[in-house]
């Protein structure tokens, strides 16, 4: 059995900061009587953060497939993780701002979907999951293989260049959804109630469940407190988890 905690640490000196100060003498304890097998992730622009590296690994994949994971999804479809988000327009260039950033409701949520649901229709063989507001499994037999993205969990908070998909097929779908979106009414009510408007979505965690489960447990808490940026809760929840 594995135990897994994502994001438990960064790279950036925000994070460094913030980690440094932490008491941890049952975690300290832990990690003087271990020692390190194997690392993943080493490249900070790797497409995929570590922990998804290491899942492949434990399930015998030659690259992750996180959309697929998170529904149990079996080989038959790729798929593929669409987030919507709020690319902010700055002086020095554009930025991805994190899902929570939104404050999307599940039933505005859905609502966003259906719209989008026209660039990637059901009589085209394309599935949809709706896990919750920020995050949309979209499916299908052919049209997603050989695609490759990068991670929501790498772009959210950051400038969007160094994220940007190779892929011709994945940048026209992102154009696509972006100028449906633009202007459209759920928007137009978002801006009056001075909330972010969804003006793009992100494509990314793209593949097929191919390898055997792993006999591993993620615990993801830290996950959404990263990638909103609040180093604060990122710093609390370890020391509840490790110090009592």
């Amino acid at each position: 059995m594995h135990l897994m905690i994502p994001h438990a640490g960064a790279l950036d000196e925000a994070a460094r900061h913030a980690f440094s100060g932490l008491a941890l003498p049952n975690l300290a304890a832990q990690l003087a009587r271990l020692s390190p097998a194997e690392t993943w992730g080493g490249d900070e622009f790797s497409p995929h953060p570590p922990h998804q590296l290491a899942l492949a690994a434990l399930r015998g994949q030659a690259e992750p497939s996180a959309a697929a994971w998170s529904l149990n999804a079996g080989p038959e479809l790729a798929w593929a993780l669409m987030t919507p988000v709020h690319l902010a327009v700055g002086s020095d260039g554009v930025d991805v701002l994190p899902p929570a950033a939104l404050n999307l409701s599940e039933s505005d949520a859905a609502r966003f979907a259906a719209v989008l649901r026209e660039l990637w229709p059901e009589s085209e063989g394309w599935q949809w999951r709706l896990q919750d507001a920020t995050r949309w499994a979209v499916g299908h037999a052919s049209a997603l293989d050989g695609l490759h993205a990068a991670s929501i969990e790498r772009a959210a908070g950051r400038p969007i260049e160094p994220w940007l998909p190779e892929s011709r097929v994945l940048r026209r779908w992102q154009n696509e959804a972006q100028m449906l979106l633009h202007g459209h009414a759920l928007n137009a009510a978002r801006e009056a109630a001075g909330e972010l408007v969804v003006n793009s979505v992100w494509i990314g965690d793209i593949g097929r469940a191919s390898g055997s489960q792993a006999d591993v447990t993620v615990d993801a808490r830290l996950t959404a407190p990263l990638l909103a940026g609040d180093l604060a809760a990122c710093a609390w929840t370890p020391g509840r988890w490790l110090t009592s």
